[in-house]
């Protein structure tokens, strides 16, 4: 009965680590851009070749969560050991981090589904450490072990190709250009065409829209070099243009930020269904995507300053 419940206890234990190394895997595609960033600025490595690591390392991590929520270690425990080590890795990273950054950005451990700063993700790893001790040390390998390996091999390559598949690895590019040709209502007076900006697409009537444009607002009243440019879906009539602009910046007061205007079908073409729509970009290259929470003046900063 002991040696049952054991069991029992160590298929529940494997397969709890491996629904989280799964969610952590999809946190990270919310958006994936933001993960991209993340090994990009934080490992500094070229943007192009963090594009491909970052698919990489979602597929691999989603890989080694699916096996292990079937328990399935492979020949011996190797799929254990590696997810143990992998780890590792991790929280060495997260310590440089925490020591060159401080504790006050995302890490990006999770995406910016679920912002986490980089003591609390160590703190998260450490557990997820003595976790996977017990598993290493108390999982028995099966008599089919054989079936094990060739299946944890078999497993591992298709799943880390998912992610290449479902998000084609390519540079992203925001259509800057036609911000300044004829469907543009008001052209930017800033070339964002080259070098680093902050680009938002807002709508004057959007809730979320005066929440970012207000944290925006504080952002560039603190360091009035940050490159911020707001584009607004046009009204298309004079009139109700104004009184909306009027409305929209008494409200965030974001009059220290320049703006535009673009046509309505081009900005929803470049923005999408949902708005706002932000991102850093790099020469009309997607660095990253931001949702309102994701707006932070420190990570802004270290980034239009690294190379």
């Amino acid at each position: 009965m002991k040696y049952s419940v054991k069991q029992f206890l160590l298929f529940l234990l494997s397969s709890l680590l491996g629904c989280f190394f799964i969610f952590s895997a999809f946190t990270k595609t919310q958006p994936i851009q933001h993960f991209e960033y993340t090994i990009h600025s934080q490992l500094f490595v070229p943007q192009l070749l963090s594009v491909y690591a970052a698919r990489f390392f979602i597929g691999l991590e989603a890989a080694l969560g699916l096996l292990l929520l079937l328990n399935i270690y492979g020949s011996r425990k190797w799929v254990i050991k590696a997810s143990f080590w992998l780890l590792i890795i991790f929280t060495i990273h997260l310590a440089i981090l925490y020591i060159n950054a401080g504790n006050d950005v995302n890490c990006g451990c999770m995406g910016s589904m679920v912002p986490m700063t980089p003591l609390a993700s160590i703190l998260k790893n450490i557990l997820l450490l003595a976790l996977f001790g017990l598993l290493w040390k108390f999982a028995s390998t099966p008599a089919h072990s054989r079936w094990q390996q060739l299946t944890s091999l078999i497993v591992i390559p298709i799943i880390i190709a998912v992610p290449f598949v479902i998000y084609p690895a390519q540079l992203k590019h925001i259509p800057v250009s036609r911000l300044y040709g004829a469907e543009a209502k008001q052209a930017p007076t800033a070339d964002l065409r080259h070098g680093k900006h902050f680009i938002g697409f807002l709508s004057l009537t959007c809730s979320h829209c005066r929440d970012a444009a207000h944290t925006l607002s504080l952002m560039k009243q603190a360091d009035s070099s940050l490159p911020i440019q707001l584009v607004f879906m046009d009204p298309e009539v004079d009139s109700t243009r104004a009184a909306m602009l009027t409305d929209f910046m008494e409200a965030t007061k974001a009059t220290n930020i320049p703006y535009s205007f673009l046509d309505q079908k081009p900005f929803r073409e470049i923005a999408g269904l949902f708005v706002p729509a932000m991102y850093w970009v790099n020469d009309s290259a997607i660095v990253k995507r931001l949702n309102v929470p994701d707006l932070n003046q420190k990570e802004f900063q270290l980034w239009i300053k690294s190379k």
